[in-house]
C-alpha cells in the first residue's frame, strides 16, 4: 500500500475505506516519513550511511543551520526510497563514502 501511495495510485476520496483502516493509517504515516527523508536527503550537504543488520543508519548534515539528522531505516524502507532514481544515487554515494 505504501508503494501505491508513493506512486499516487490510491486517491483518498475514491479509496476512503482503505485509507481509514489501521493498515491504511500506518501506510500513510510511513509514506509521509519517507517523503520527509527524501526531501532531507536532497537538501543535505553531507550524507553518510552505515549498514546495520538488515537496515541502515543515515546521517544527514545541514551546514546552513548547523543541524545533523540521524535516521534508522529498515531494509524495506531503503528499498522504497531507492525506487526514486535521484535518492538511489544519493544513497549509493553515501554507502560508498562510508
Amino acid at each position: 500500500m505504501v508503494r501505491s501511495l508513493r506512486r499516487r495510485e490510491l486517491p483518498r476520496n475514491r479509496h476512503f475505506a482503505l485509507h481509514d483502516s489501521p493498515v491504511g493509517t500506518q501506510a500513510r504515516k510511513l509514506h509521509r516519513f519517507l517523503r520527509a527523508i527524501e526531501g532531507d536527503l536532497e537538501r543535505s550537504n553531507d550524507v553518510t550511511a552505515r549498514i546495520e543488520g538488515g537496515g541502515c543508519l543515515l546521517t544527514m548534515r545541514f551546514a546552513a543551520v548547523r543541524l545533523t539528522r540521524v535516521v534508522s531505516l529498515s531494509a524495506a524502507d531503503l528499498q522504497l526510497l531507492a525506487e526514486n532514481p535521484k535518492i538511489e544515487s544519493i544513497l549509493k554515494a553515501a554507502v560508498a563514502d562510508s
